[in-house]
């Protein structure tokens, strides 16, 4: 009896026992899936915040080199996106945007705007920052 007993604690320790492992690697794979897939969407949201971001600057520059933006609500757009990216982007973004929003704004408020040339330097240093942030995301899941 005593052989049976022991052998029937053995089969109910070892299937204990596998059943832990299996619980905790399991744990262990889902936890990394779900930080892949989380990182993998705050990847795809940052690229398409700072797309419309860049789409929206460049709109009102290009609408101030034709005429003037007519209303303060033509700037709604922009400043939303401008909030979205000081909430979630790192300094050297924001900072980028702000300076890209600054000029975008100070083009639509001269009389002339012909200083749409350093427009394009500004913007080549948001993108470079945005990129680097972009890509500093895909190192760390």
């Amino acid at each position: 009896m005593p052989s049976e007993l022991i052998a029937v604690l053995g089969t109910l320790l070892g299937a204990l026992i596998g059943g832990l492992i299996n619980y905790f690697a399991n744990r262990s794979a889902k936890k990394h899936e779900w930080s892949l897939a989380l990182a993998k969407d705050n990847i795809a949201l940052r690229q398409k915040l700072y797309s419309e971001f860049l789409v929206e600057t460049q709109r009102l520059v290009i609408i101030a080199a034709d005429k003037k933006v007519s209303s303060a609500s033509d700037f709604s757009s922009v400043g939303g996106k401008f909030a979205e990216i000081s909430l979630i982007a790192p300094d050297c973004v924001v900072r980028s945007a702000k300076t890209m929003l600054d000029a975008a704004l100070e083009t639509n408020s001269k009389s002339k705007s012909n200083e749409t040339s350093n427009f394009y330097e500004i913007k080549k240093a948001f993108i470079s920052h945005a990129r680097q942030d972009i890509e500093s995301m895909h190192e760390c899941p």
